[in-house]
């Protein structure tokens, strides 16, 4: 991205229409989902939108991960205080992920990155069904590698908070780590 005047003016612009997103999310979800209290995510949104405008600048490459964490970033809110996702949401994570379409990745990160959540869901109840639809449309938006990279983050990361803050907790809602690895797996650093 080229920081000049006109660069900085926009990018500025595109951050604070991030977080009047993020806002209106924050005040559509409780009604949605028939929650009273909702983690606010406005903050979140902003800054992904940053980080991404920053590494991006304005291409379609930005807008498919600010719209990929956005819907990412709801699931978790979803996920964090009701244990369910809706069905809804993984359709419109499937939708960003036809921004720089590719149809071989798309397909086979569909099929092979929700395996491993979808054997664990089946032989125990350990992970629900939500999870595995989350993972299979996170492949389908990020491909196998992706969707590979988002499951090493999401899941080192809730192994890292169950150890540190989860003793005594019967089950761990995992879509807000996969959203952290979602947003990590999207980072060039992967």
């Amino acid at each position: 991205m080229i920081w000049n005047a006109d660069g900085i003016s926009c990018f500025l612009t595109g951050v604070l229409l991030a977080l009047f997103i993020g806002c209106l999310c924050d005040m559509a979800l409780p009604w949605c989902i028939k929650a009273e209290k909702i983690p606010k995510t406005a903050h979140i949104s902003m800054a992904v939108t940053a980080v991404f405008l920053a590494l991006y600048g304005f291409s379609p490459q930005a807008l498919r991960c600010i719209l990929l964490c956005q819907v990412l970033i709801v699931e978790g809110a979803c996920d964090a205080v009701t244990r369910e996702i809706p069905d809804c949401l993984h359709l419109f994570l499937a939708m960003a992920g036809l921004i720089c379409f590719q149809p071989l990745p798309a397909l086979l990160g569909f099929l092979l990155v929700p395996l491993p959540f979808f054997i664990t869901a089946l032989k125990t109840d350990k992970i629900g069904g939500g999870d595995v639809k989350l993972m299979a449309a996170s492949g389908f938006a990020l491909g196998v590698t992706g969707g590979i990279w988002m499951m090493i983050f999401g899941l080192f990361m809730a192994l890292l908070w169950n150890a540190a803050f989860g003793k005594g907790q019967k089950s761990l809602p995992l879509a807000p780590f996969l959203a952290f690895g979602g947003f990590m797996a999207l980072l060039p650093i992967s």
